[in-house]
């Protein structure tokens, strides 16, 4: 299969590990250009590529690396603010894209864009990375399966870290209005998983707060919702820890099962054990930390032969559609049903 080549916008931190998975993926997919506001982090950041990717170029535009580069694949690793209106340029230059997380602060944003690709017959993902993992896609199996029977509730936790100089470094990090705060900026790729578990959710109620911190979004809060299943659901998260990031869980709990994996990445087995007897071996062949190199693995192929990829646009719009409910209800006070309606981050903007 001939390489992939992809296009990386937003040479931040998020990008160094787009490159590693690319590196990874050997001929499968290459890296072709590169481009950044800033014109020396750029050039730094092209010359860190270059031992891997020597021929990968710069460009002074977005304008021109969509006309004049060879690139295939368009990778948006900017501020969140900015993902939707990259995304649809990049899909009107007849370009794929893959977007970090969230593909747009609101609904509407995120359908346009979605539907914008469908249009065109192109490939819009979005980077929820952790689908990907053994040890993940084991427990959907098992859901899937049947195995935990009826499941009654499912729980997320997330205690991280993250000190002053991580918001002051790129401002849009504490301001809701930008697409930052913990539900939004690190918690969603969580929520994905439990709602790609447990199905449709059918209202959320959230609680958050400020604490120890002179920052602009919330650093600590705790969301119960209520899937159309019948299952309620608890995501409590933290970026106030200390003395550092303690770890990410998710559980499921049911009639005939119950899994539950932790750690730093998701990847410490907890619990598994199942009444149809088969829970002596661990399902997976390995369990892994979250990395992007499976991700563009999919991408890769279906760019290719035409599959479809396991976190489309279309795809990613149900986590999106939670979140924004969660600070629809920490905005309100109130418990919010859905659908959402129109709700964006634009609307958190008073509070900030």
């Amino acid at each position: 299969m001939e390489a992939v080549r992809a296009a990386i916008i937003g040479c931040g931190k998020i990008a160094e590990k787009h490159v590693n998975a690319l590196a990874e993926l050997g001929g499968e997919a290459v890296l072709a250009a590169l481009f950044d506001l800033d014109e020396e982090r750029l050039e730094r950041f092209a010359d860190r590529c270059k031992p891997r990717f020597p021929e990968v170029q710069t460009y002074g535009s977005i304008d021109a690396l969509l006309n004049q580069s060879d690139a295939e694949l368009i990778v948006i690793a900017t501020s969140s603010d900015s993902h939707a209106e990259l995304a649809m340029k990049a899909l009107r230059a007849g370009k794929h894209v893959l977007v970090e997380k969230p593909l747009a602060l609101s609904m509407k944003e995120a359908r346009d864009a979605a539907e914008e690709a469908e249009r065109r017959g192109l490939v819009l993902a979005v980077s929820f990375q952790a689908r990907y993992m053994p040890q993940m896609r084991a427990m959907k199996e098992a859901v899937e399966q049947g195995r935990f029977g009826s499941i009654g509730h499912g729980v997320v936790t997330m205690r991280w870290s993250r000190g002053l100089p991580y918001y002051k470094e790129s401002p849009w990090r504490e301001s809701w209005e930008k697409g930052g705060g913990l539900f939004m900026n690190q918690c969603i790729h969580y929520i994905d998983l439990l709602q790609w578990m447990l199905g449709p959710v059918r209202s959320v109620y959230a609680q958050a707060a400020v604490v120890g911190q002179e920052i602009g979004v919330e650093n600590t809060g705790a969301v119960v919702l209520r899937f159309q299943s019948g299952a309620i659901g608890l995501i409590e998260a933290t970026t106030l820890a200390y003395p550092s990031s303690l770890g990410t869980s998710i559980a499921l709990f049911g009639e005939k099962g119950s899994a539950a994996m932790e750690g730093a990445m998701l990847n410490e087995l907890k619990l598994w054990q199942f009444e149809d007897g088969a829970d002596g071996a661990w399902p997976p062949p390995r369990i892994e930390g979250i990395s992007h190199a499976p991700l563009y693995r999919d991408l890769a192929g279906a760019i290719r032969s035409g599959a479809i990829p396991l976190v489309t646009a279309a795809d990613s719009l149900s986590a999106l559609e939670i979140v924004l409910a969660i600070y629809r209800s920490i905005s309100s006070g109130k418990a919010v049903e859905l659908p959402l309606g129109h709700f964006e981050m634009s609307k958190m903007a008073w509070m900030e």
